[in-house]
């Protein structure tokens, strides 16, 4: 049986329960037109070179949602030094990785217009088992978003959260020019 809610955005019933949502790119990326993209970076399903300068890793910053067993996802980008870039790149593949290797210090690569600003955030990345994205776990205490990382959110605000990202990003997020 499919699950429903009431928008708090719309006052609309939309079907499903979205409790996910990914950032398609890192902001730098998206917000770059296709020339300079196709001229200045190369980009993955999980990771992001800029100009050789710039390093971006994808990752999920979960939310526990009071309650449930299931948290509420973000799929958001981190900055990294090459440093890190490559210590994670050569253990992609190596089966017990996240024994081992990290945890590692990025800031936070999207702004998520739900809440004050994000981006550039100091977060640490915990690498996951092989075929898992890193684990971002946020480090400036006092930001709403680490709140919520760290106290977890209700039900209600998950499905706010939602409805805000369902009426405020038509057509993806975030910006997926």
């Amino acid at each position: 049986m499919i699950e429903s809610f009431k928008c708090s955005t719309c006052g609309k019933v939309h079907e499903g329960l979205p409790m996910s949502f990914a950032a398609d790119f890192p902001d730098m990326y998206a917000h770059m037109n296709r020339d300079e993209r196709d001229s200045r970076a190369v980009i993955g399903s999980d990771q992001c070179i800029i100009d050789q300068q710039w390093f971006f890793i994808r990752g999920c910053l979960e939310i526990p949602i009071v309650g449930s067993d299931e948290p509420f996802l973000w799929g958001l980008w981190a900055c990294i030094r090459q440093e890190v870039f490559d210590q994670i790149e050569d253990c992609w593949e190596l089966g017990g990785r996240e024994q081992s290797r990290g945890p590692f210090k990025g800031r936070l690569a999207n702004s998520l217009a739900e809440y004050p600003e994000t981006l550039n955030l100091k977060t640490k990345i915990f690498v996951q088992p092989v075929g898992t994205r890193p684990l971002f776990v946020m480090e400036e205490a006092d930001h709403p978003l680490a709140i919520e990382q760290q106290s977890g959110i209700s039900r209600a605000r998950a499905l706010e959260l939602a409805s805000l990202v369902l009426h405020s990003r038509p057509g993806g997020f975030p910006d997926s020019r």
